[in-house]
């Protein structure tokens, strides 16, 4: 699984992006502090570049992580971040459970519908008494072909509507539920798609552009932008 994925940890950061992504993650933190036990622990799956590993660790919690991509295991192990190398699902953790089971932007890499609900279904085993499942996903509704287009390994088109179906089959009460657009939500999450988020302004942007490398760093400015939905949720029973 060395290669999975390699684009994303090796593409360039945009000047600035590390601390919009940070302050997304510390916002959806937010969403998530009065649903958490002070301290509890915490499981992330898809660490990806450890934005929400730092955060959670900021805030006094215990971290552990799942990752696919053997090299970012490492550097992230490099940290000193718990993080267990392998794909999901199942989760490759045992006899553990966690105050908060979280994942962003993995749903819609996973296959298909069998696959979403079986990961949900093994969640459930993780999750502490009064603990919560956390779920960040592109509304595939609002992106339209730019869910296809964005990202090669997106397969399974996320909605609002379709995980909350899959979460209540799956055993879960849905708790609540949030809109973002990048780091940016309410007035602000309106006015950031309405200005930057729409076709028009990533077709002027890349015409502007010309350069291709340039072209690239627009589309991937102008996704950030796009409409993410986070939906919070307990194992019922």
């Amino acid at each position: 699984m060395t290669s999975y994925y390699r684009y994303y940890f090796e593409s360039g950061e945009i000047d600035g992006s590390a601390e919009r992504i940070l302050a997304k993650n510390e916002l959806v933190y937010e969403f998530l502090k009065p649903h958490l036990a002070p301290g509890c622990a915490v499981l992330e799956l898809g660490v990806g570049k450890g934005y929400f590993a730092r955060v959670c660790t900021e805030h006094g919690h215990s971290y552990r992580g799942v990752e696919a991509n053997e090299d970012q295991c490492r550097a992230l192990a490099d940290e000193g971040m718990e993080v267990t190398c392998g794909a999901v699902p199942p989760v490759p953790v045992e006899d553990e459970r966690f105050g908060l089971v979280y994942c962003a932007h993995l749903l819609e890499h996973l296959p298909d519908s069998r696959a979403v609900h079986a990961l949900m279904a093994d969640c459930r085993r993780l999750v502490d008494d009064g603990g919560v499942i956390a779920l960040l996903f592109p509304d595939a509704m609002a992106m339209g072909r730019q869910f296809w287009n964005c990202d090669y390994t997106h397969v399974y088109p996320t909605t609002e509507r379709r995980i909350a179906q899959a979460l209540a089959d799956s055993g879960y009460e849905v708790l609540a539920g949030h809109r973002l657009s990048g780091h940016y939500t309410g007035a602000r999450r309106l006015l950031a798609r309405a200005v930057g988020s729409r076709p028009l302004t990533l077709r002027v942007a890349q015409a502007v552009a010309r350069d291709p490398q340039r072209q690239d760093l627009f589309y991937r400015g102008w996704m950030y932008l796009q409409q993410d939905i986070l939906l919070m949720a307990r194992p019922l029973g």
